[in-house]
């Protein structure tokens, strides 16, 4: 009998366990990350680069089998960036930076379910988005130009984390727009409004979630096919009533015959 509680004891607590040893391992590369590109703001980048190193030591872990292939891959391939950044002579304290960020956000977005530190990037993408429309239609192609510059500096840290938490098809489409404006974005200036437009729906879907249906069609399609059933059961209800106050009638008729 003590060996059965046992088991059935053993068999509650494991799961619990092996979530805390999940959730410890996931949580100790972030810290990792954190940490990273904390030293690279401090310009501290042989530190950043002890931690970097030390990240490769525990990544994946006993967590590779949790993890997709394309996970895997873009977590990697960031921190591979990083570490050739912080060991090159020749790159300056921003482009170091941008390194240590692009993989800070990557792991971010795999180690955290909701609010990953990317959608914080909601402000700045959507507003230059909107200040290269407003340069466009103004035709301020130098303003435009300096713009879409940062922009395309912007979306380069973020896409990695992109390509971790958004679906294929969303992603496939924002690499689309993307390559347009960096290999057309300053020739085909006929259609840079009509392809900002597209792009700033699509960055809305990523910040704000896919665009819903108007509520107030979906209450009236709601009050419309209530009003169909609540008149269809009324009027059961009076044929109903009809026919039992025929059939009183008869009833009566038949007693006094």
């Amino acid at each position: 009998m003590v060996r059965r509680l046992l088991l059935v004891l053993l068999l509650f607590i494991l799961p619990i366990n092996v979530l805390a040893t999940e959730n410890d391992t996931r949580q100790s590369w972030d810290d990792f990350a954190s940490k990273v590109l904390e030293f690279g703001k401090q310009e501290e980048f042989e530190r950043a680069k002890m931690m970097l190193e030390q990240f490769a030591e525990v990544f994946p872990g006993t967590e590779s089998t949790e993890l997709t292939t394309s996970e895997m891959r873009i977590v990697l391939n960031t921190h591979n960036r990083a570490l050739n950044s912080v060991t090159a002579i020749n790159q300056g304290t921003d482009q170091r930076v941008k390194a240590l960020t692009e993989f800070r956000l990557a792991v971010d977005a795999l180690v955290t379910e909701e609010q990953p530190i990317w959608r914080q990037t909601d402000d700045k993408i959507l507003g230059l988005i909107e200040e290269m429309k407003a340069a466009v239609e103004h035709r301020d192609y130098e303003v435009y130009e300096r713009n879409l510059q940062t922009f395309l500096g912007t979306y380069s840290v973020i896409r990695p984390a992109l390509g971790i938490d958004l679906s294929t098809e969303l992603q496939q489409r924002l690499d689309s727009h993307i390559a347009f404006f960096e290999n057309y974005g300053s020739t085909h200036k006929e259609e840079l409004s009509n392809q900002l437009e597209t792009m700033k729906v699509d960055f809305k879907e990523v910040y704000e979630g896919p665009v819903k249906k108007d509520d107030t069609s979906i209450f009236w399609m709601i009050v419309s096919i209530g009003g169909i059933i609540t008149v269809t059961l009324l009027y059961v209800l009076y044929r109903k009533y009809r026919g039992e106050k025929t059939e009183v009638k008869q009833y009566k008729q038949v007693e006094k015959d």
